[in-house]
């Protein structure tokens, strides 16, 4: 194990149990700089995706810089990166696609996202399709073999368990239909540049950098 991947473990394994050490989050963001700065130089040599099977399970938001606009606005708050609260449940889920879709459910380039966030009594549950990006040209292919796009397209809101609404939102059902032909300047992703049993780390389209920890038990 590198020096930057066991920090990286480290503060997953600390965020998941609350047992050992936890980073700083200025070393852990350097750490996930230079994990990032790694898997750049292996997609010059590796020109395929990252198998979607790797990502299947249930993890939990545990570690933020923001985006670049959203550093701007809240100024010196977020530093170098804040650990976010066990309690604050933002939770991610990956999961194949359903009989339905045109990608077989297990196919190793796409599937289907689930985004819970839980404040108080109100649980926001977003769904939608996602997929590994491929370029046409060998260049292209190597530089998007770990944007993993994705759409929200369904929303369920519930309070006290009871469901407020539940369905598709601002033409989700055409969006979903026409994800696998939509070109990647039209989609949001996620630049995957570390993955492990224990935690995923990416690079949004906003520029921030985020670090999630796998749910006991999946």
């Amino acid at each position: 194990m590198t020096d930057y991947s066991e920090i990286i473990e480290t503060a997953a394994l600390f965020l998941r149990d609350q047992k050992g050490d936890r980073p700083p989050s200025d070393v852990l963001r350097d750490a996930l700089l230079t994990a990032e700065k790694q898997t750049k130089k292996q997609a010059k040599t590796q020109a395929t995706a990252p198998e979607f099977a790797a990502l299947i399970g249930e993890w939990q938001l545990g570690w933020i810089t923001g985006t670049q606009r959203s550093r701007q606005q809240a100024g010196g708050l977020l530093g170098a990166g804040r650990y976010l609260p066990r309690f604050l449940g933002i939770r991610i889920r990956y999961q194949p696609r359903d009989e339905e879709s045109s990608t077989p459910p297990n196919s190793g380039t796409g599937g289907r996202v689930e985004n819970q966030v839980k404040v108080l009594g109100l649980t926001l549950t977003v769904t939608g399709p996602v997929g590994w990006q491929k370029g046409g040209s060998t260049a292209e292919a190597k530089r998007a073999n770990r944007l993993l796009a994705f759409d929200f397209t369904r929303l369920h809101a519930q309070i006290y368990g009871i469901s407020l609404f539940d369905g598709f939102v601002r033409g989700g059902a055409q969006r979903e239909a026409l994800f696998d032909e939509t070109a990647i300047a039209r989609q949001a992703f996620f630049n995957y540049f570390y993955i492990s049993p224990t935690a995923i780390a990416a690079r949004g389209r906003g520029g921030g950098l985020a670090l999630w920890y796998r749910v006991n038990g999946n």
